[in-house]
């Protein structure tokens, strides 16, 4: 299969070619959490003084209220996305926000990126492109969703690995620890999330209030905001984000595949397989990029 033939199958692909309000919803989605994730971001460390957040002092700043607002926007049309389009297309094209935000981050802070940035930019979006368009994300059947003891299971690690970001020390580790927590918690979201809307289309309202899937999803978000506050808080967004962002699809596609029985073309994965190597490099290049980490205070959380 030649290159030519990946990109021509865009159109006919049973993943985007048949999703393309979803893939869209989904990109603007990657766009909101990007402008949010760098907000949020400048209003934790603004609120940073003798190394110690100020929860309270941060929650009122204009710039933290804004980020939130991004993000809301962003969980709206996630939403919208992950009610039209498979989770194993949405989650990776989330990924794309990152190198988003690490752009928005070069504007504000009034610098060129890095020759290695823009490698990584590159590898981590074009890999990322020809994962969607070879891969062809589907739904092999809309009648296959998880039980309430696979739902608890599945909860229960994520919560799980977002409480061991408590203990995570002011390094570098503990950014990378802390969003990779995160990410890993909104994957097993969103895939509870597509199982609550299949339920709310099939069934009804009752039906999907009354489904674990539905406080499943809505536990684990909190606990994926608590870890993002946590990992925002430690210093780079170079860090943070880029291990958060990658986390997030490399966690729900296999959870989809699992729980609600999605599926990659079998056929191209000699393709798509090297395409999620290659963007997972993209992601390497940019979290080690020759600033991260540096210059930036690394604070405890307070709030007092």
């Amino acid at each position: 299969m030649t290159a030519g033939d990946v990109l021509s199958a865009a159109a006919t692909a049973p993943g985007v070619g048949s999703h393309w309000l979803g893939t869209a919803a989904g990109a603007g989605s990657a766009l909101f959490f990007a402008v949010g994730a760098v907000v949020e971001q400048e209003a934790t460390l603004a609120s940073t003084s003798g190394g110690t957040l100020d929860l309270r002092g941060m929650v009122r700043r204009p710039a933290w209220i804004a980020g939130m607002a991004a993000n809301v926007v962003g969980v709206g049309l996630q939403i919208l996305a992950l009610a039209l389009a498979p989770v194993s297309i949405v989650q990776p094209l989330l990924a794309g926000g990152l190198v988003v935000a690490l752009g928005i981050r070069s504007v504000r802070d009034r610098r060129r990126p890095s020759g290695r940035e823009l490698l990584g930019s590159v590898l981590t979006a074009g890999g990322l492109a020809v994962f969607l368009v070879a891969a062809r994300p589907a739904d092999v059947s809309r009648d296959r969703l998880p039980d309430a003891p696979a739902v608890l299971a599945i909860a229960l690690t994520a919560l799980a690995l977002v409480a061991l970001t408590a203990r995570a020390k002011q390094t570098v580790v503990g950014a990378l620890s802390a969003g990779l927590a995160a990410g890993i918690a909104m994957g097993i979201a969103a895939v509870l999330v597509s199982a609550a809307l299949t339920i709310l289309g099939r069934d009804g309202l009752l039906a999907a209030l009354s489904t674990p899937s539905l406080w499943g999803a809505i536990v684990v978000s909190i606990g994926a905001q608590v870890a993002c506050q946590v990992a925002f808080s430690r210093g780079s967004l170079s860090w943070s984000l880029p291990v958060l962002t990658v986390a997030d699809p490399l966690a729900a596609v296999p959870v989809a595949l699992w729980l609600l029985g999605e599926r990659l073309e079998p056929g191209h994965a000699h393709v798509w397989g090297p395409a999620a190597v290659v963007a997972a490099v993209g992601v390497v290049l940019l979290a080690r990029s020759a600033d991260a980490g540096k210059g930036e205070p690394r604070p405890a959380i307070s709030t007092a």
